[in-house]
C-alpha cells in the first residue's frame, strides 16, 4: 500500500466515522445508532411458472436483514409525539385495498428508476449501499452500472463494514464521487456477496471510471421533513430514506397487500395500520433504506424503491403512507 493510499484511508475513514457520529442531528448528539443488523423472514411471490429449486422459490420466504437501530432520547421523544398525534387526530388510516397506479392519478410525481431494475440485496444489511446506488444510477441514467460489491470492498479496505449496516446515503457516496465507480461485475474475480473482500483504493483507481464525478451532488435532512421530500421530488431528484419498520410480525415488515393494475401484490405497502389490523407506527429497534422515487397527495402516498427483488410489493415498488412516514422516517438524503 502506498503511502498516498493510506493517507487517503485515514481520511475517508475519519470522515466517515465523523457522518455515523452525527448521523442524525446536532454535533456529537446523534438521534440513532446503529448496531448492526436484524434477521428476520418475509412472504415472497411465487411464480408457478418458474423452474427453480432455491429455497426461497421453494418456501416463499425471504430471508432479509435489517438494521438494528438504538434510537437517542430525542428520536424517541419525537416518535411519541407524532404517534400521540396520530392516535387524537387520524385514529385509522383509510383502505388501501386498491392503489391508483401514480401514472393514472392527476398531480402525482412519479420519477420512476431510469431503466435501472430492482435490485436483491440478499441476506446482508446492505440496504444502505443498494437504496445509494440505485439511486445514483437512476440520476445518472446508466441503468444497472454501479457494483455493489465493489463499493462494499473498497469501503471494507478503508475501515468502513458496511454488510451489516451504515448510517447515510452519504457514506456510500462520498467514496464513489471521490474515486469513481466500478462497472457491474467487474469487481476483481468478486460477485456480491463476497463478505471478505478488499479492494484497495490504488486497485480500485486503476479501474474506475471517475467521468461521472462532476454529476454527483446531494443533500442531507436530519430532520423528519415531508415537504422538503415532495420539494426534492418535484425537482426531478430522488430520495434515499432510513425509515424505522415494525418487526412484531411479518405484515409489519413485508408491509400490507393491495391491488394495483388489477393485480395482488405481494405485500408492498407501508401503513401505521389498516381497517382490522394493529397499529405498526410507533418505537422500534428495526430501520431500513429505501429510495422514494414519486409521491401522491390525493392518495397521500409515496412511492418507494426497495432492494428485496421483485418477488414483494408491486415487483418491487413499494408504497408508504404520508402518516407512515410522519411517525417513522428516520432522515434522509436528496440525491441530486
Amino acid at each position: 500500500m502506498s503511502k498516498s493510499s493510506k493517507v487517503k484511508a485515514v481520511i475517508s475513514s475519519f470522515t466517515l466515522f465523523s457522518l455515523a457520529a452525527n448521523a442524525s442531528g446536532g454535533e456529537n448528539t446523534p438521534r440513532y445508532t446503529i448496531e448492526g443488523s436484524l434477521p428476520t423472514t418475509i412472504q415472497v411471490k411465487i411464480n408457478p411458472n418458474e423452474i427453480n429449486t432455491d429455497l426461497e422459490a421453494l418456501t416463499g420466504m425471504k430471508t432479509i436483514q435489517l438494521l438494528k437501530v438504538k434510537p437517542s432520547i430525542e428520536m424517541i421523544k419525537e416518535n411519541d409525539v407524532a404517534l400521540n398525534n396520530y392516535k387524537i387526530n387520524i385514529k385509522m388510516e383509510p383502505s388501501y385495498s386498491t392503489i391508483i397506479p401514480f401514472n393514472q392519478s392527476p398531480g402525482a410525481v412519479d420519477l420512476g428508476m431510469a431503466n435501472t431494475p430492482v435490485l436483491d440485496q440478499g441476506k446482508h444489511g446492505t440496504c444502505v449501499t443498494f437504496a445509494s446506488t440505485a439511486a445514483l444510477n437512476a440520476r445518472l441514467k446508466v441503468g444497472d452500472y454501479i457494483d455493489q460489491q465493489c463499493s462494499l470492498a473498497l469501503n471494507k479496505y478503508l475501515g468502513n463494514d458496511y454488510w451489516n449496516g451504515a448510517y447515510t446515503a452519504e457514506q456510500i457516496l462520498d467514496p464513489l464521487k471521490t474515486y469513481g465507480i466500478i462497472p457491474k461485475d467487474q469487481c476483481f474475480g468478486s460477485t456480491y456477496a463476497d463478505t471478505d473482500q478488499e479492494v484497495s483504493p490504488d486497485q480500485y483507481s486503476d479501474k474506475s471510471d471517475t467521468s461521472f464525478a462532476s454529476q454527483m451532488d446531494w443533500t442531507y435532512v436530519s430532520s423528519r421533513d415531508i415537504n422538503a421530500v415532495k420539494a426534492a421530488l418535484k425537482n426531478g431528484n430522488r430520495v434515499a430514506i432510513g425509515t424505522l419498520l415494525s418487526t412484531a410480525d411479518n405484515t409489519g415488515v413485508r408491509g400490507f397487500s393491495f391491488t394495483i393494475n388489477g393485480k395482488k401484490t405481494s405485500g408492498g405497502l407501508w401503513a401505521c395500520d389498516q381497517p382490522g389490523s394493529k397499529n405498526y407506527c410507533g418505537r422500534s429497534n428495526a430501520g431500513h433504506e429505501v429510495v422514494i422515487i414519486g409521491f401522491d397527495d390525493s392518495q397521500k402516498l409515496f412511492k418507494i424503491r426497495n432492494s428485496w427483488s421483485s418477488k414483494v410489493g408491486d415487483s418491487g415498488d413499494y408504497y408508504m403512507t404520508y402518516n407512515f412516514f410522519n411517525t417513522m422516517e428516520m432522515d434522509h438524503t436528496e440525491i441530486k
